[in-house]
C-alpha cells in the first residue's frame, strides 16, 4: 500500500509550499472545516462556491499564498482574501503580519529576468584513416 502524505477528508487536496499555508492547514484540520464551510463563511455566493474552492486550493499550495496576483476573483482582493481566511480559521492576522509583508516586499522586488549563461566548448577531433 502506497504511502499517503495527507490522509485527511478535510486537507487532502492542498499541497504547502509557504509554512504559513502550513499552519493554516494544520488550523483547518483542527477545526475540521471543509472547502464548503470555509467559503461559505468568507462570505463567497453559493454560485460562486466551486471557484471559491480552487482559489483557496491554490493560495494554500501556492509558495507567495495567491499574493502575487496569480489568481483573483472579484469578492476579494489577495490581502482581503488571506484577511477574510484568518478570521474564518480564528487564527489573529497580527502575528502574522510581518512574514505576509515580506512575501509582498520579495514579490515587488524580485527581478523577472533570468539569468543568462552561455556555453563554449572547444573540441579537437583527431581522425585515423580507419574511422569514417
Amino acid at each position: 500500500m502506497s504511502h499517503i502524505a495527507n490522509p485527511s477528508k478535510y486537507t487532502r487536496r492542498y499541497h504547502p509550499r509557504h509554512s504559513l499555508a502550513q499552519y493554516i492547514i494544520n488550523q483547518i484540520e483542527s477545526l475540521e472545516l471543509r472547502p464548503q464551510d470555509i467559503v461559505k463563511q468568507m462570505g463567497y455566493p453559493l454560485k460562486h462556491t466551486i471557484p471559491a474552492y480552487d482559489r483557496l486550493r491554490h493560495v494554500l499550495s501556492s509558495k507567495f499564498l495567491g499574493l502575487d496576483g496569480s489568481y483573483m476573483d472579484k469578492h476579494f482582493t489577495a490581502d482581503e482574501f488571506l484577511a477574510k481566511l484568518f478570521a474564518v480559521l480564528e487564527i489573529p492576522y497580527q502575528p502574522f503580519a510581518e512574514d505576509i509583508a515580506q512575501i509582498k516586499y520579495d514579490l515587488a522586488n524580485h527581478s523577472n529576468t533570468l539569468p543568462r549563461y552561455s556555453l563554449r566548448a572547444e573540441v579537437d577531433f583527431t581522425f585515423t584513416s580507419a574511422d569514417n
